[in-house]
């Protein structure tokens, strides 16, 4: 049995790699469904020339081609044996083995393919990332996935697929953990947008391997359009080098555009999880329109009705404050009774005031 064993295991290693997964289970569908009838033929065998009832008969068959052999019943006339040794002997420990060694196979090499990413997945509602970062891929996943799961959204709880040649020996336990699952692939070949089932996707983000190149953007643009073709309902996230770029990608079918920083992918994951939030996020970092004042200001008093003032009096719109042990507070409930030394607003573009003029209008 195991010299038999290792044969057909050598035999459907070659098997498995000239098969497809649809053929090789069909090939153990007509093997099993071979052995099954031999086991009938066998116990009908028994039942005839030595006379067992159908319990005996069935127990005889299946000790006898899974090689156990207790004894206690055996066959004892010539056609008896005959049929043994032409049904099991012959022919049914054979196919045993081959089933045996090439569901195994089947298996080891299903697990293989999925785990080097070389498996077509059949998926919808889910999340697809194309490309990657070339260096530091994994940490930047397992850093823009760990977020993802931390929301309470349904979408942070989506199941991902990662597009990228970059992870040549697999993506790490860490990440499958996630559901995270990676098609090795070049994302250029037609297969590769196929096998991660990106017609069915909710979510699309583009990324650009080179964080500094503007050639990334030129790429970017023809995946984006591919996407699009593909699947013209999903959400679309692409990433951009350079801000003149932004409005080609949106016009390629892009929905939302963000820059690809590399140490920050918060700022990804909340354009995953609300699109539109990048825009917010981005005024705030740059200087160009509103932007975050910092305000030394000392306040008593309801954070409700200090934070509706502040926009009734056009200061702005309130984010954080800093309490009285030094600690930023954001998201405070307005019914708090807070003691502020410092105010954090988002303030419109000209409407810059003192933090001198600030206390004035909050007092009046």
């Amino acid at each position: 049995m195991i010299f038999l064993y290792h044969y057909t295991t050598k035999k459907n290693i070659r098997l498995l790699r000239s098969l497809s997964d649809a053929s090789v289970k069909r090939q153990l569908l007509q093997l099993v469904l071979a052995l099954v009838l031999l086991l009938l033929a066998h116990t009908l065998a028994m039942r005839y020339f030595e006379g067992l009832d159908w319990e005996d008969a069935v127990w005889l068959t299946m000790t006898t081609v899974t090689t156990v052999g207790y004894g206690d019943y055996s066959a004892i006339t010539t056609l008896g044996r005959l049929a043994s040794i032409i049904l099991l002997y012959g022919a049914g420990i054979a196919i045993l083995a081959q089933v045996v060694g090439l569901y195994f196979e089947f298996r080891q090499g299903r697990r293989a393919r999925i785990l080097n990413g070389d498996w077509s997945w059949d998926m919808e509602d889910h999340l697809v990332f194309i490309n990657s970062p070339k260096e530091g891929a994994e940490r930047y996943f397992q850093q823009l996935m760990s977020q993802l799961r931390r929301s309470a959204l349904p979408v942070g709880q989506k199941p991902a697929l990662i597009v990228t040649t970059h992870f040549t020996h697999g993506i790490a336990q860490s990440l499958r953990a996630l559901d995270v699952a990676h098609i090795n692939q070049s994302v250029i070949e037609q297969t590769a947008m196929e096998r991660s089932s990106l017609s069915r996707a909710a979510i699309i983000a583009v990324l650009c391997p080179d964080a500094n190149d503007p050639l990334s953007d030129s790429i970017n643009f023809d995946i984006v359009t591919r996407v699009r073709e593909i699947n013209p309902t999903a959400l679309v996230i692409a990433e951009a080098v350079a801000d003149e770029n932004r409005e080609r990608l949106i016009k390629a079918g892009a929905n939302n555009v963000v820059r690809p920083i590399r140490s920050y992918p918060e700022l990804l994951v909340r354009t995953i999880l609300a699109p539109g939030t990048e825009q917010v996020i981005e005024e705030l970092f740059n200087s160009d329109g509103e932007e975050c004042v910092r305000y030394e200001v000392a306040l008593k008093g309801r954070w409700g009705d200090i934070a509706a003032k502040l926009i009734q009096k056009d200061i702005g719109i309130p984010l954080a404050f800093i309490d009285s042990a030094g600690q930023v507070v954001s998201n405070a409930p307005p019914d708090s009774e807070i003691e502020a030394t410092t105010l954090y607003v988002v303030v419109r573009k000209g409407n810059l005031k003192s933090a001198h003029a600030v206390m004035t209008q909050l007092h009046d």
